[in-house]
């Protein structure tokens, strides 16, 4: 390792759209940043690359808004079954398709601009005294943030890996060339399987299949899907198939001292939630402002909240993945009673309080749930 320094109060290992959030939030507050990742921008994953219009709100207050130009709108999210389907409306503002290389690169000029220090192709290698050595250059700073992923090396240098859960499920992603149907983001339900489409711009949507399956790939769960087969018949891929992980993991803590987690490093939820990048984009709002406090418990507090309700909702779509019966009678009853899927999704996206979906709808819920048995 060289004699050469380099100094920043903020160090984050990482830079996916989680850590780039993150950094622009904390200069946002003043602080200074380096951000560290081993690949080269625009960084692509495989997802369903939809923003909710909470994670749309998160993105506006780090200085981010998006345009036609970028990406399309959609209004709301519609569930799809056999013969039958209901969909309802966001209850405020809009969500976005955006291409993932898209997203990636607005927020790596947001970053730029705010005076973050990138370092691409960089490695962050740990050290026997809690310092990090990056590219040869030993790292002097007041906090570490772990924002590489699902399977994070920070997170084991922090001695924070110790999940309360974790289950794991596949999903993979391609893109085709084709106008889209509908200006809603719709979930497909299948067998064992969900086909989540999203409109990406005027030509193109992303599908993505997710389910417990790794071998199962677009073209074999598609067949499932009549409706969705008749939409892409002579439609051209326009991306090769990509694959991730899509997984439900709590961590009892996600900071220790003066290091903490973010995004997917942090814990996550299922794909099929559509929360991922919107809980990371909180999560960093509210990282900066533990920083600017130098309290991360407040952090710790504020990512606990964040994630109770995505993650109850993970369990239970899984919950319906799992169980036939279950699916079958919480989509009929969702039909039958169109209201209580706009109060539920209401309660999503953050419009309403958990506690305003309220002891009636769940009782009503489990009214039609019993109702659609006969």
């Amino acid at each position: 390792m060289t004699d050469h320094v380099l100094r920043a109060d903020l160090l984050v290992a990482g830079g996916g759209p989680a850590g780039l959030a993150a950094a622009i939030a904390a200069r946002q507050k003043g602080f200074s940043v380096i951000v560290a990742d081993h690949a080269n921008p625009p960084i692509d994953k495989a997802c369903g690359e939809g923003l909710m219009p909470d994670g749309v709100e998160a993105l506006n207050k780090l200085g981010i808004t998006l345009g036609a130009h970028q990406a399309l709108p959609f209004h709301g999210i519609r569930f799809a079954a056999g013969q039958g389907s209901v969909a309802t409306v966001f209850p405020y503002g809009t969500g976005w398709g955006i291409r993932r290389p898209v997203l990636h690169g607005l927020l790596v000029q947001r970053a730029a601009r705010t005076g973050v220090s990138l370092f691409w192709g960089a490695r962050v290698n740990w050290l026997n005294n809690g310092e990090v050595d990056l590219n040869g250059h030993r790292v002097e700073c007041s906090w570490i943030l772990g924002a590489d992923g699902h399977h994070s090396r920070a997170r084991q240098w922090m001695r924070l890996d110790q999940p309360r859960f974790n289950r794991n499920r596949f999903g993979f992603r391609q893109h085709y060339q084709v106008a889209p149907w509908s200006n809603f983001v719709e979930l497909h339900w299948g067998k064992n399987c969900q086909i989540v489409v999203t409109p990406v711009g005027h030509q193109e949507i992303c599908l993505a299949v997710v389910s417990n399956r790794a071998q199962l790939r677009l073209e074999e769960a598609l067949l499932q899907f009549p409706e969705l087969l008749k939409r892409l018949k002579g439609a051209i891929a326009t991306t090769e198939e990509r694959g991730a992980i899509s997984a439900v993991c709590s961590l009892r803590k996600v900071y220790r001292g003066r290091y903490a987690l973010i995004g997917d490093a942090s814990g996550s939820v299922d794909a099929i939630t559509g929360k991922g990048l919107c809980l990371a984009f909180q999560q960093a709002l509210f990282f900066a402002e533990a920083l600017e406090r130098g309290q991360l418990a407040l952090y710790q507090t504020a990512h606990r909240r964040l994630a109770r309700l995505p993650t109850l909702m993970s369990w239970l779509m899984l919950s319906m993945d799992r169980h036939v019966w279950l699916r079958e009678r919480g989509l009929r009853a969702l039909m039958t009673e169109p209201p209580l899927f706009s109060r539920l999704l209401a309660t999503h996206v953050g419009a309403h309080p958990p506690l305003t979906f309220g002891f009636s709808d769940a009782l009503k819920m489990g009214w039609r749930l019993v109702a659609c048995s006969n």
